[in-house]
């Protein structure tokens, strides 16, 4: 008889504890959902941060360039008409010619990084389009009849990867 009143206690405990544990779990879940949430949403906004970055820095280089250009230019003007002497003209090319081959290089790799983004780009587009085809090509009636070792590959969608979080 006591051993069936300790079973009942403990009955009870575990109706009252086990819904509150689960309630907890649920809570913490949707609060690392919601933090991995944030954290892709500011990592998605460093990423057109960088875009702009990358483009201000390019904008920068041009302007460099063309200013050491164009005093080089009015250098070798002044050493032509007589008003500089050859040395200071030369002075005056140097900061272009030491930093034309930085600037060539980093605009080839912002040109190869933005070819990159934009192949990615299209990449990702062809396969949305690929699985558009895809589910529009097998009847709605259909669809569930199709063997898993049949079934479309395509990238997880959003909710997809917060799930995996669990």
């Amino acid at each position: 008889m006591t051993g069936l009143i300790y079973v009942a206690i403990v009955a009870l405990w575990a109706a009252v504890l086990i819904p509150m544990w689960l309630r907890r779990h649920d809570d913490d879940q949707a609060r690392r959902i919601e933090r991995h949430r944030v954290a892709m949403g500011t990592l998605a906004r460093i990423a057109d941060d960088a875009d702009v970055a990358q483009g201000a820095a390019a904008r920068r280089r041009r302007i460099i360039v063309a200013a050491t250009a164009t005093v080089g230019a009015l250098a070798t003007t002044g050493w032509v008409a007589g008003l500089l002497p050859g040395i200071i003209t030369i002075l005056l090319w140097l900061p272009l010619l030491a930093f034309l081959p930085v600037a060539v290089l980093a605009e080839r790799r912002s040109a190869r990084m933005s070819a990159e983004r934009a192949l990615d780009e299209r990449r990702r587009v062809r396969r949305a389009e690929r699985a558009d085809r895809s589910d529009r090509d097998i009847p709605a009636h259909t669809q569930a009849e199709v063997p898993m070792t049949h079934a479309r590959v395509s990238p997880p969608t959003w909710e997809e990867v917060f799930d995996q979080t669990a």
